[in-house]
């Protein structure tokens, strides 16, 4: 009978095999946190999956053993002759007895000692707790953790609560952040896609899944993997008026385990992606199959460029013959776009100075400086293009304090009207953070053209059609060209 924890046995197949916590991880599927957990009895595998990860860990130790000849060290180990048909078979034994052992032993503990938790109540003390919680939980989160809230975004923006995640960008860690949005609740009020705007641009290092699930928006629990869980309950509509925090560890892994399958099982309305796809043109021919667009840019203007611009652009990044060919389809699809489509273009003043001052631009899935003389020339190969389709239109939003947000931001907005994505700037983000936000859900790109419409009504927006363009290029010119070389040499 074993009467040893899953711990130890689990440590001791290591020690014998020399088999790495990583290859572990990469075999059951697990994270390596969770596995350097297990052999250090921190926290046991979770009871609905322990018979899938035991065969997976014998199978390896099994086969282990067997490539390097220790079956008689097998059989020392756990006391039983063991050959090389039952190895397999008598660690899953050992493994599985193990881990009764350890259930039971553990199982008996948890009555004697009670479960490490906290009753916080008033808005007050529970804003304060939660706060501090934040900052010393989340802000050292793991690379990669998830952050489950099952809870609407609006009813969240509506208590505060994106303030307990307002870390300095440097510091943010890369963590990834799924919770429910109501997207009625969304439509009815611009000011909460607005906020969901300023939020996303503002949280660059932070990757978030936004899912429109009555189930995901109305649970009311916040889980930080391995950290913490916190329950709480809503006093009014702007305060929450007491939580609940638990921060046992093999009970919140247990509860992260069984709501993080909720979120899983549910199609994302907005997600991160790394990439749109250089070597996979899928997602942009569809895209750019349609004859009406919207483009929000912050990242410098990645349209209308030269072909001069574009053949270096392949030299700096050293593309192969098939990255040239489809970055050449692309510009076909771009060329037709803007020779008959109806395109609409809005930039922040910042946006525009900040280009032409450096050349940068994050184009396709690369970052690009465009050197002073294609600079010059993209000006003017715009406004040929634009002479020639006059359903091409720019809007600008000047500086002021009351259009702050949108001179700074550092996410750009491209939509066809029923399928968008955004683009971070690489230069604020980490390079394991994914640069690029997919809309999947129409309802919600719907929802962010309100918000930008909504952003044309400000007396700090002015729309521009061709000759308005072509006149303030005349006049501006040599005061755009002296600027261009002015910082070319900085």
């Amino acid at each position: 009978m074993v009467s040893e924890e899953y711990a130890v046995i689990l440590k001791k197949l290591i020690t014998i095999t020399e088999t790495k916590n990583l290859v572990l991880a990469n075999i059951t599927g697990y994270d390596v946190s969770y596995i350097s957990k297990w052999v250090n009895g921190v926290k046991l595998p979770a009871t609905k999956y322990i018979e899938q990860i035991n065969e997976k860990l014998a199978k390896c130790f099994a086969e282990s053993v067997i490539t390097n000849g220790q079956i008689d060290e097998l059989s020392t180990l756990f006391a039983v002759p063991v050959t090389r048909e039952t190895a397999e078979f008598e660690i899953l034994q050992q493994l599985s007895a193990s881990y009764r052992f350890s259930m039971k032993h553990h199982g008996r503990h948890r009555q004697e000692a009670a479960v490490p938790a906290k009753v916080i109540t008033g808005n007050h003390d529970v804003f304060l707790f939660m706060n501090t919680v934040f900052k010393e939980k989340v802000q050292n989160a793991k690379e990669g953790s998830n952050l489950l809230i099952l809870g609407d975004f609006c009813t969240l923006l509506d208590i505060d609560f994106w303030k307990f995640l307002e870390f300095p960008n440097e510091t943010a860690p890369h963590i990834t952040i799924h919770v429910g949005i109501d997207l009625e609740k969304l439509s009815r009020d611009t000011k909460y896609t607005e906020q969901l705007y300023i939020i996303l641009g503002k949280y660059l290092n932070y990757e978030f899944k936004l899912y429109h699930s009555d189930v995901l928006k109305q649970g009311n629990t916040i889980i930080m993997e391995n950290e913490f869980v916190i329950q709480y309950s809503l006093q009014g509509e702007r305060s929450i008026g007491i939580c609940t925090y638990i921060s046992d560890a093999a009970l919140v892994q247990d509860i992260y385990n069984r709501f993080y399958v909720g979120f899983a099982n549910q199609q994302a309305a907005l997600a991160p992606v790394k990439t749109l796809g250089i070597e996979d043109i899928g997602f942009r021919t569809a895209f750019y199959s349609s004859d009406k667009y919207f483009f929000f840019l912050t990242n410098g203007v990645d349209f209308l460029l030269p072909p001069q611009a574009v053949s270096e652009f392949l030299t700096e990044i050293k593309a192969s013959k098939q990255v040239t060919r489809q970055i050449g389809q692309l510009q076909i699809m771009w060329d037709e776009m803007m020779a008959s489509g109806e395109v609409e273009f809005m930039l922040p003043m910042t946006s525009i100075i900040r280009y032409i001052e450096t050349g940068y631009m994050f184009f396709t899935d690369k970052e690009f400086k465009m050197k002073a003389p294609y600079r010059k020339m993209h000006l003017q190969h715009a406004l040929d293009i634009m002479e020639k389709n006059p359903k091409i239109t720019v809007g600008v939003i000047q500086a002021s304090m009351e259009m702050s947000e949108y001179q700074v931001t550092n996410l750009s907005f491209y939509s066809n009207y029923t399928a968008a994505f955004f683009k971070k700037n690489p230069q604020y983000i980490r390079e394991s953070v994914c640069p690029f936000y997919v809309v999947a859900n129409k309802k919600l790109v719907e929802c962010f053209h309100t918000f930008f419409r909504q952003v044309k009504q400000m007396p700090m927006y002015h729309h521009y059609a061709y000759t308005d363009i072509r006149q303030k290029y005349e006049q501006y010119k040599g005061f755009v060209e002296r600027t261009i070389d002015l910082y070319e040499d900085a």
